[in-house]
């Protein structure tokens, strides 16, 4: 979805959206991601799952997607008060930024013709999605640096192996591991749930894990060819470092869906962070040029196919991203490749505005370089690139300040440790940020004595 910025046609939608209440978002009501691993569901990506009550499932199988919970929050937003969930938004807005993700989910396709109907609804209401994102299974053979054990059967294997990182970090902690009958309810109500908003879905994005390792997203792909719902957009999540038998494989159970007119469209999202081997440091397990290779396989192998690079920007991103966006610009004179630039929030000791100035000016260098190329960079994604910029500028609280020097503690330690897992050596990467880390140890050794900064081996 692209954004014009200077269009007039977007301030009106703006106002259309804020006349119901200035924090107001259809995301609330018509999009959802559910884990069926762990039994969580959100609406949109960027609040914290939370879990699915099985009473009220075994009630109502849209509880899926209907919790109590979510539905309290839709109830805020209907009063003009900002559920502290969707703070993201609410960052990019205090900002002075009124495009918010808010306000793109807001305007997208899927969305916006059901803006009259949702705003009449009683907040209570039982809604179907029309942007259902499942997350089938966790299994990944990658163990990412951001990532956590719930999502990625290749973290919770590092964790297994080496325990929690040195320091009091929940993101990095041990999965529960929950029995498979555990998972059985959530399976068996999605299964029940899906025929029935089917036929109303206007994009099912299916995601892990790494869905094409997963029996479950197999399945599924074969089952859609026995469903017929012609304006449906299926997208696929994956990291695509896969040989190019499995890449095959995926392209000869898509084409029959479109040609066969089972679905409208077929789109890849695609997860890369930044460029070579620093993007493979980021995601360990990536192979940043088999990546590239089976992008030109797939444009060559699906008519028609659409494709989004998701880009969760975080610290690590900073230094290559510029050599990452030279390599997109090649990619994007040939196909229609959209970037998608997400700021990581969590953990901490990975997001962006941690920068030095040093890394700061490298993010405006790399902003720089899209603004002068109109021909590649939309604005939309030009406009997501500016407010990450604003936002790793921006000015912050004194509790921010604090939390900010825990994090660059954590960060020397998450590397240092990271690097004895992975076997790897941080500044023979990353060697432009070698006054970074040296002033992350400083904090670190400054700090580590304080009951603020422990910095203990967790259990």
């Amino acid at each position: 979805m692209t954004v014009a910025m200077s269009d007039n046609y977007y301030d009106k939608k703006l106002e259309m959206i804020n006349g119901i209440s200035p924090s107001f978002c259809l995301a609330k009501w018509l999009q959802v991601t559910i884990d069926l691993v762990n039994g969580t569901t959100h609406s949109c990506h960027h609040p914290k799952r939370h879990a699915i009550p099985l009473n009220e499932l075994k009630n109502d199988v849209s509880a899926l997607h209907n919790t109590q919970y979510k539905k309290e929050q839709r109830k805020k937003m209907l009063e003009g008060e900002r559920p502290s969930e969707c703070s993201y938004c609410w960052d990019i807005e205090d900002l002075g930024n009124k495009y918010s993700d808010r306000f793109v989910k807001s305007i997208d396709p899927w969305a916006w013709p059901h803006l009259e109907e949702i705003k009449t609804l009683p907040w209570d209401a039982n809604v179907s999605p029309k942007y259902l994102e499942v997350m089938v299974d966790s299994l990944c053979n990658f163990s990412c640096a951001y990532c956590i054990s719930d999502v990625s059967t290749g973290v919770a294997a590092e964790i297994k192996k080496f325990g929690n990182y040195p320091f009091n970090s929940q993101h990095r902690l041990p999965s529960p591991g929950l029995p498979l009958k555990s998972n059985l309810p959530y399976l068996e109500a999605f299964e029940q749930w899906l025929p029935q908003i089917m036929n109303q879905l206007k994009v099912f994005r299916i995601t892990g894990g790494e869905p094409l390792l997963s029996a479950q997203f197999w399945k599924i792909l074969q089952n859609l060819q026995h469903a017929n719902n012609p304006a449906l957009d299926l997208i696929v999540n994956s990291h695509l470092s896969h040989n190019t038998s499995v890449i095959q494989k995926m392209c000869d159970g898509v084409n029959p869906l479109l040609s066969n007119k089972k679905i409208k469209s077929f789109a890849l999202y695609v997860s890369l962070d930044t460029f070579g081997e620093q993007a493979e440091y980021i995601r360990h397990g990536l192979d940043y040029k088999r990546v590239l290779k089976n992008i030109e396989h797939v444009f060559a192998q699906i008519p028609g196919l659409e494709m989004v690079i998701m880009c969760t920007f975080n610290i690590l991103s900073i230094d290559s991203f510029s050599a990452f966006l030279e390599d997109l610009i090649s990619l994007k004179k040939k196909y229609p490749i959209l970037l998608d630039i997400s700021y990581l929030k969590n953990p901490g000791y990975l997001r962006a505005d941690l920068a030095d100035e040093n890394l700061v000016f490298k993010i405006k260098e790399s902003l720089d370089k899209m603004i002068l190329h109109p021909e590649f960079f939309t604005l939309h994604e030009v406009s997501k690139m500016r407010n990450l910029l604003d936002w790793v500028k921006s000015e912050k609280s004194s509790e921010a300040m604090q939390l900010n020097l825990q994090d660059r503690s954590f960060f020397f330690l998450f590397i240092n440790e990271y690097d004895r897992r992975k076997q790897k050596n941080f500044l023979n990467i990353f060697p432009n940020y070698a006054t970074f880390l040296s002033n992350c140890e400083k904090t670190y050794h400054f700090t580590k004595d304080t009951t603020v900064y422990a910095a203990k081996n967790t259990p």
